[in-house]
This record gives C-alpha cells, structure tokens and sequence, in this order.
C-alpha cells in the first residue's frame, strides 16, 4: 500500500507557519527577526540588564530617579547621522571611556547600538571596568525608533538611522532607513 500524496492538515499547518516565520523574517521592520535577535543577545549575555524603550522612557521622566546617562555604542558616522538626545558617543571599534573619566562608577549608564548586540557587549565590559547599575537597551535604537521614541542628530530632531546593511536594516521599518 502507497502512501496518498495529497495534503494533511498538518501539512498545510506547517506550511502556514513557514509563510509565517520567512514573512516575519522579510516583513517591514521584521518583528520576527527582531525578536530572534534580541533573544539570542539574552541568551549570550544573561548577566546585563536589558531595558526597553517604554522602561526607559518612563525612567527617564521619572523625577523620582536619578536619570540614567546613555552611551551610543557605534560608530561616529552612526551617530552624527542620528542618535538618542542626550546620548553619549563611545565608539565600539576604538573603545575610548574618556567621556565617562568623572561619571561616578555608581550613576546609572544605559548602553545602546544600533540592534542590541553590541551594547551588551560593552554593558558587560563597563561592569568589569567597575560601573555598577550598567544596563542595555533591549533591541537597541532600532527597537526605539521602531516603537516611535524621538531620535536627534547635531541639528534637531531627526528621522533615519543608519542601519550598517541591508540584512540589519530589515530590523528597522522603512520609513527609518535611509
């Protein structure tokens, strides 16, 4: 006896989810993709503390708490063409913590980059250099922008982010890319 070469429903479920996970992947602003990416930087860097956006804008509005004071994690072109107001650079490829000399190790630093993976990284290395209430933005400034917090460049108010490539620019819905 031959097996029947037509459709299962489990088959066809199986399909419907496949459509579903490469549409996610490819989708503007893939929330599927963002989401594997951010939790893939929880499963590599379980001891930093990830905060996100809504967490750090509420943070940053509480008078309660002392705000915290963001690093951007990329590289100088990234920054200049846009950033989180306030933020300070720290360029990852030539790690330079001059600017952070007279911040006490105990003040509160928020680090981020452009998808999240790199500012864990430097989250971990500032707690190592003796910082101690460090923490990374979760999906980084992609995620930001993505849920609509304000972005800025040397003249104001801005709206693109440099996503490095095609691949990591699909984390960022269409309108951000430049």
């Amino acid at each position: 006896m031959t097996k029947s070469k037509r459709l299962t429903n489990k088959t066809i479920i199986t399909l419907v989810l496949l459509v579903g996970m490469i549409g996610g992947l490819v989708w503007d602003g893939s929330p599927l993709g963002s989401l594997a990416v951010r939790k893939a930087v929880q499963l590599r860097f379980k001891d930093v503390r990830q905060v996100t956006p809504v967490e750090l804008v509420a943070w940053m509005r509480d008078p309660s708490r002392p705000p915290p004071l963001l690093i951007d994690a990329r590289p100088p072109a990234q920054f200049q063409r846009s950033h989180i107001a306030g933020a300070v650079e720290i360029d990852p490829t030539a790690p330079d913590l001059a600017p952070l000399v007279n911040v006490a190790r105990d003040i509160p630093l928020v680090v981020y980059d452009g998808p999240g993976v790199v500012s864990s990284a430097m989250a971990q290395a500032l707690v190592t250099a003796g910082f101690s209430r460090v923490s990374s933005l979760d999906g980084g400034l992609f995620r930001w922008v993505n849920e609509g917090m304000p972005i800025a460049d040397e003249q104001g108010p801005a709206i693109k982010v440099d996503p490095v490539n095609w691949w990591w620019g699909r984390l960022l819905k269409g309108r951000y890319r430049p």
